[in-house]
């Protein structure tokens, strides 16, 4: 470094010393940013009133349209930083609007993106502000602030509800969650049916929801599957879709999809048998009936519910007839590949969407509205999407 500085020294360069401006430089280099970008604004706004009245300040001219009154202050929020006391001119008559911003905006449209994101990736309403003070200062937006800039994905909700479903779906998971909602009078646990398909390739989306008004009835779940038929989604490739235990869901699906098959989800239907236990058989009883769905083929499974209804059918009659009934809705998924076995046995695999649902909501604790419960859902599951783009499961179909 001393060799360097000396041969500069004797070719009569100065030599700069760097020692300590390396801190402040970037932190210069923003400053001087935020400066030149409003000196760029002012000209720009200053140029169009020009335009406007057809001469520069001063100068006399019979044919203007109109005068010059002076400035008013403006602020804007840049991804450079934040710009205040904007000069704004204004004219005595009629009213400017300028291109280098929008009547009334206060943030540059990628600072909105970026708050869009944020939201989007999982940060609340009340922490963008704290993730955005080291970029930006204190003060930056508030949460009723943040509001405003998610209602823009309301076009975004319709357009994710009403885009049209390619029909190469090979399994469909369908499950439901309960979230409270404001109405004009008091609070509603409003329920939001979801469907998760398994694409032909092995890739996963969560498809669409719906918020039901009156819960997982048959009606409700006719209605949302049948606009998921209409929309393109008519089942000719589906092999199996998987349900919970409602009757709502079950008949709906018959309706809808009657030449598919239904797998019930061996996690709800143990714990309607375990609710036919006495506690003291109960743990034993439900062990027993977990190495049915863990055997190795069809046929074996069938075995092992023989010999665990015969162990059980004096102790616990009820349970064994509970799990009778619909066995064979419960054994239907060991007709796949053993690699779908684990994934479609249970709704486990709209479970854990739905556990980032709650994760998100839990501070939550009553939505103001149904669009304001639609949005939120609506950036979990994109998140969701697009974090499986590039990931498809292994899935070899025998045909």
């Amino acid at each position: 470094m001393n060799s360097v500085a000396e041969n500069l020294a004797k070719n009569n360069y100065p030599v700069i010393v760097w020692k300590g401006i390396e801190g402040d430089y970037w932190g210069d280099m923003k400053r001087e940013t935020v400066i030149a970008l409003k000196r760029a604004l002012e000209t720009s706004m200053e140029i169009q009133v020009q335009d406007l009245i057809g001469c520069d300040k001063w100068e006399h001219f019979e044919q203007r349209r109109t005068y010059r009154n002076g400035y008013r202050p403006r602020s804007l929020m840049t991804s450079y930083g934040y710009i205040a006391n904007i000069h704004v001119p204004r004219v005595r008559e009629g009213k400017l609007r300028f291109n280098c911003f929008e009547q009334y905006q206060r943030r540059t449209s990628d600072i909105d993106s970026m708050i869009l994101e944020m939201f989007i990736d999982g940060v609340s309403t009340r922490k963008v502000d704290s993730v955005l003070t080291p970029l930006f200062g204190t003060g930056t937006i508030s949460p009723a602030g943040v509001s405003l800039v998610t209602k823009t994905l309301n076009q975004q909700v319709n357009q994710y509800h009403s885009r049209k479903l390619n029909d190469n779906y090979w399994y469909l998971i369908a499950d439901g969650i309960y979230l409270n909602v404001k109405n004009p009078v008091w609070k509603k646990r409003r329920c939001v049916l979801a469907v998760y398909g398994i694409t032909v390739d092995g890739y996963r989306e969560l498809i669409d929801f719906y918020l039901a008004p009156h819960g997982e009835s048959q009606q409700a779940w006719e209605k949302f599957l049948y606009r998921l038929y209409y929309r393109g989604l008519e089942g000719k490739t589906l092999k199996l879709v998987v349900r919970d235990g409602g009757k709502g869901l079950k008949n709906a699906l018959s309706t809808v999809y009657p030449h598919v098959d239904q797998q019930l989800c061996w996690a709800h239907k143990l714990r309607n048998v375990a609710s036919r236990l006495l506690r003291n058989i109960q743990e034993a009883c439900i062990d027993d009936a977990r190495e049915i769905y863990c055997a190795k083929s069809y046929n074996d499974a069938v075995k092992t519910f023989k010999i665990w209804a015969t162990r059980w059918k004096y102790a616990a009659p009820d349970a064994v007839k509970c799990l009778n009934d619909e066995i064979f809705d419960l054994l239907n998924f060991f007709h796949e590949p053993n690699s779908t076995w684990i994934k479609l046995r249970t709704t486990n695999i709209i479970e854990r969407s739905f556990r980032e649902v709650r994760r998100r909501t839990r501070p939550i604790s009553c939505f103001q509205n149904s669009d304001s419960l639609q949005r939120i859902i609506y950036a979990i599951f994109f998140k969701l999407n697009r974090s499986w783009e590039n990931k498809p499961l292994k899935i070899t179909h025998t045909t």
